[in-house]
């Protein structure tokens, strides 16, 4: 629960692909942009924290054959969140890169980083930060492969 006077969560989250417009950080890895877009009700004095969640809280089974990786309501354990970057709330987007290649996940950070699972974002004041806004999230499924 947040805070009294802490922002209210971001709102008309959303995680938008840009794979042509990426520079590679390493030339040996393809990579993709990204860019997360948001909006929030009171901007002033408000940064938005841009979050890599590093785990799959959800596993697919035979019975269940889909998952995906996060999903409302979970909860993140704090040893899978990764801070990629932060952005003042009248900004409404942050721009960011993941390499990219044969994995479940949305990428992985750059020269070999953990995997990305999903990406979350928390707005943040003096009072404290709301609750966590899923931009985005990877699913898996059940004896797939890549």
């Amino acid at each position: 629960m947040p805070a009294p006077g802490a922002p209210a969560d971001p709102r008309s989250v959303r995680l938008e692909y840009f794979p042509d417009q990426c520079d590679s950080v390493n030339a040996n890895e393809a990579c993709t942009l990204f860019r997360v877009v948001w909006q929030e009700a009171g901007p002033t004095d408000v940064t938005i924290r841009v979050y890599a969640v590093t785990s799959c809280l959800h596993t697919p089974t035979a019975s269940k054959p889909s998952a995906e990786c996060l999903v409302d309501g979970d909860s993140i354990p704090k040893a899978s969140l990764l801070l990629l970057g932060s952005a003042p709330a009248s900004d409404r987007s942050f721009l960011f890169v993941l390499g990219e290649g044969e994995t479940a996940a949305l990428g992985w950070l750059p020269g070999g980083g953990p995997d990305v699972d999903a990406v979350v974002l928390q707005a943040v004041n003096t009072y404290g930060g709301s609750q966590f806004a899923i931009a985005g999230s990877s699913g898996s499924c059940y004896g797939c492969t890549l």
